[in-house]
């Protein structure tokens, strides 16, 4: 299966990256500048800010042409942005891991050391860090 991990350029995405079956074909992609080598290979990508007014449907014909199933943004600004336009992926058959947008606000966004948990159900759906007690929406800062 062809999964989308942004963040490229984070430790975070391969952090995520590395909790993925082995058998999935892993395509990163990032709005900051990537390596022209890096580039060159199919496994990387740039992409739009998470904020601009096209940023879903830019992503969605990413998806389409790359063949990707699931979606895992780790930005704030993507995971907004994705939160919005979940259904029209869903319509795709693509799986944008983030809350709902009537959730997502009552979810703090954190990065830090912990265990990420990944939800596939369609309420509570997202990529989550839990530290002890508490538990946070696994993102980075836009930079």
């Amino acid at each position: 299966m062809n999964i989308l991990i942004t963040g490229a350029t984070t430790s975070q995405a391969y952090q995520l990256e590395r909790l993925m079956s082995p058998e999935d074909d892993i395509i990163l992609a990032d709005v900051e500048e990537l390596p022209s080598f890096l580039l060159k290979s199919k496994r990387f990508v740039k992409i739009s800010y998470g904020l601009s007014d096209s940023y879903a449907h830019e992503l969605l014909t990413l998806c389409l042409d790359q063949d990707i199933k699931e979606v895992y943004p780790i930005r704030k600004a993507e995971i907004i942005a994705l939160a919005s336009a979940r259904q029209l992926f869903e319509e795709y058959g693509i799986l944008v891991l983030v809350p709902d947008l009537t959730e997502l606000y009552r979810w703090a966004m954190k990065c830090q050391p912990g265990k990420i948990k990944i939800v596939r159900e369609e309420t509570g759906r997202g990529v989550f860090l839990l530290d002890g007690e508490e538990t946070f929406i696994f993102a980075v800062e836009n930079d």
